[in-house]
């Protein structure tokens, strides 16, 4: 399958979010060999085109590297493939490979791959690049259904208040780790413990603590030098017993359901902690309920400072022309996104377009346990590819 083919070799090129040079390269000596015109951005954004376009792809090129990440081993065991001690990438690898497939099959597509997706929605959010296409798919959904709206959110910072006191007493390492982790949106549902929130509830009073690998991931690593205080001991310098308190009682998990969709309306995911620097990511299915949910953790954050950063909006549930066209096409379900999509920024740049979202079955992503089921990929380009005979025809 050449798709898988083109998936793997993408995966042997380093593009962690933040560091995309070497594969945006690769995509653009890619395009150019297949008779393309490429433009790219000062955010890293890249648009191919040939001729006049009927419909728009699009798919982000940074990946959250877990684990060994960069550095990709494959494995498969003929139905899912995923990656040795490491994320995989498929989120959005998978769409990366759909689109440069079919750059060789078909030149009436223009092709945009965003930059640094995970880390804020940057490339879309700075996007020069103007698309010509009254359709835009977007190719970064993890199961076969039609997404029609994504979830907002924003990053909480809070500079704990932190006061130390001295006792006597002698200090032990403690961690917890190899936790299943997980995506901060998606799988925020799935009672996968938080290795902070854990450890949290297993000490009493420490010296240090730090946790978490990503901000939008749920931790599955922590450790603390906690303290047994004894009368023979050296003097030690540690945190007063209100930050273990705080800690507990910070929000983690989902906030609120949304039967009518089924799926999670709201959410906080207790991302990481060094110290008093504790970061959660917030998310909600529309703008006003994120204000709710950055309202709520403010309640819970005892007047301590919080700092939004990186706020993006939430994509409003919409069944538009492009998304009625896949319902022809095939079984799937009009269904809303508990994370972010790109359509949410450019839906606001390019209001007239008409967007939908789609991609194969992606389990655990953000995390060492990411996989992607095969005969999903091939059903999703089959998909593709009917959509584009169909556009084209009208």
């Amino acid at each position: 399958m050449e798709v898988l083919k083109i998936f793997e070799k993408i995966t042997k090129i380093p593009h962690c979010s933040g560091k995309t040079e070497k594969l945006r390269e690769f995509i653009i000596e890619y395009a150019k060999t297949q008779g393309y015109c490429v433009k790219v951005d000062k955010a890293g954004n890249i648009l191919a085109f040939s001729e006049k376009p009927v419909i728009c792809l699009q798919s982000h090129i940074d990946m959250v590297c877990v684990g060994k990440a960069p550095d990709i081993e494959i494995e498969s065991d003929g139905e899912w493939i995923c990656a040795k001690n490491s994320s995989l990438g498929a989120d959005n690898g998978i769409g990366v490979a759909i689109m440069l497939f079919l750059v060789k099959k078909y030149k009436n597509i223009e092709y945009l791959f965003t930059n640094d997706e995970e880390i804020g929605l940057i490339g879309a959010f700075n996007l020069e690049l103007k698309i010509n296409s009254p359709y835009l798919l977007n190719l970064d959904s993890e199961d076969e259904n039609i997404y029609i709206g994504c979830a907002g959110g924003v990053d909480a910072v809070i500079n704990y208040p932190l006061k130390r006191v001295k006792k006597k007493g002698f200090l032990a390492d403690i961690s917890i780790d190899n936790l299943p982790g997980g995506h901060s949106g998606v799988d925020i549902h799935k009672n996968i413990p938080n290795a902070i929130k854990e450890l949290a509830f297993d000490v009493n009073e420490v010296a240090e603590i730090r946790g978490g690998e990503r901000r939008n991931s749920i931790a599955k690593s922590a450790k603390a030098k906690e303290f047994f205080e004894n009368s023979y001991g050296r003097e030690t310098e540690i945190f007063d017993g209100d930050y273990i308190k705080f800690l507990k009682n910070l929000p983690h998990g989902v906030l609120e359901y949304d039967f009518e969709f089924n799926v999670v309306n709201k959410s906080i995911n207790l991302a990481t902690v060094e110290n008093e620097k504790i970061t959660l990511s917030l998310r909600a299915n529309s703008n006003e309920a994120l204000d709710e949910v950055k309202e709520y953790l403010k309640s819970k954050a005892g007047g301590a400072e919080i700092k939004f950063e990186g706020e993006y909006p939430a994509w409003k549930p919409e069944i538009s022309k492009l998304a009625e066209m896949l319902k022809e096409l095939t079984n799937f379900d009009f269904k809303v996104i508990h994370a972010g999509l790109e359509c949410a920024v450019l839906k606001n740049k390019f209001p007239d377009v008409s967007m939908a979202s789609i991609g194969p079955v992606i389990e655990n992503p953000h995390s060492v346990r990411e996989r992607v089921n095969i005969k999903s990929i091939q059903k999703t380009v089959a998909t593709v590819e009917k959509l584009l005979q169909k556009v084209t025809k009208n």
